[in-house]
């Protein structure tokens, strides 16, 4: 009695199940292979970025903080652990700092305000508005060094602003302007404002590029006055543009101070003008304490790194909603 055998089942166009289930595994396999090999280059073409960002940023960061740890002179390091923190709260130099930092953040909303006004009048094309256009930018292109030797010469014992009440018969209203703190902050953030007010007009004129012409020109027809215009229909469509403007100058504050405070007040008088960064450099190429202003260094990152967050997503916030 013969066995019985299995017959091939025939399939139209005469592939045969088991060479059909093959050909479709070779091909996922290939498309798995292809995707292999596409990924491999990209990484292998990011791979000199991340080396470039390793080396100039994550490396420079990892050494900050360890160096925080440590009492460094620049040559020899002695491991410490969180004593350079300890000092810093300690000796009050972290208060201190803040409430400079601080002070200078309080004056973001009048440089806004101010900047928002001159947006409003160049945009209106009010008489001369060519002129001040370029008169309000000027201060922008210079360099904070010499913004601040500027307002270092103007407001000095012998300087422009005391020769002048002199000349006017206010003798009694001359003063050391950057000898005393309340004054010495006066200049430092008259100085931020005369140099931010370009730059702040320049992105508001950009923002108000996106607003309809014709609601503006609907809202004149009706009587709104320019004060009017500003407040229900060019601020409310600005929030985004304000959000941005606010959180650079806000993270400038804490990072870019230097130069301005180093030209005008030096920190001075004492440590009462000294912001963050000025105070770092202070300590590190003055003292020669590297590591304590490492230290310093990691707090400020900390601190740039929260705000940066929290303004990040109340912007999101801001910009959904709008």
């Amino acid at each position: 009695m013969e066995s019985a055998r299995s017959e091939p089942v025939a399939v139209p166009g005469g592939t045969e199940p088991g060479a059909a289930r093959g050909s479709r595994a070779a091909r996922r396999t290939g498309g798995l292979g292809l995707r292999r090999r596409e990924a491999l280059i990209a990484y292998a073409s990011l791979l000199p970025a991340f080396l470039l960002v390793a080396a100039v940023i994550w490396y420079p960061v990892t050494q900050t903080v360890y160096r925080s740890f440590t009492d460094w002179n620049g040559a020899t390091s002695t491991w410490i652990g969180w004593e350079n923190y300890a000092r810093i709260v300690a000796n009050g130099e972290l208060w201190l700092l803040l409430r400079n930092n601080l002070i200078f953040v309080l004056s973001v909303p009048g440089i806004l305000l101010i900047s928002l006004v001159v947006t409003m009048l160049l945009y209106e094309q009010a008489p001369g508005w060519r002129f001040f256009r370029s008169v309000y930018y000027l201060p922008t292109i210079l360099s904070a060094a010499v913004v601040g030797t500027l307002m270092r010469i103007v407001f000095s014992s012998q300087g422009a602003v005391n020769g002048f009440l002199g000349n006017a018969g206010l003798e009694r209203f001359q003063h050391d302007w950057l000898g005393s703190v309340p004054t010495a902050f006066m200049v430092l953030i008259f100085a931020f404002y005369w140099q931010t007010l370009g730059q702040g007009v320049l992105i508001f004129l950009a923002g108000m590029s996106a607003i309809p012409a014709d609601l503006l020109d609907a809202a004149r027809l009706d009587g709104a006055g320019w004060w009017n215009r500003l407040t229900r229909i060019i601020i409310p469509l600005l929030v985004p543009t304000i959000a941005y403007f606010v959180l650079f100058n806000v993270i400038w504050i804490f990072v870019g101070l230097f130069a301005l405070v180093y030209t005008v007040t030096e920190g001075g008088p004492g440590y009462a003008t000294t912001p963050f960064d000025l105070m770092i450099y202070r300590k590190a190429f003055e003292a020669g304490e590297m590591g304590y202003a490492s230290a310093l260094s990691v707090i400020l990152f900390g601190i740039v790194l929260a705000i940066s967050a929290f303004q990040l997503r109340t912007f999101d916030r801001l910009t959904t909603d709008v």
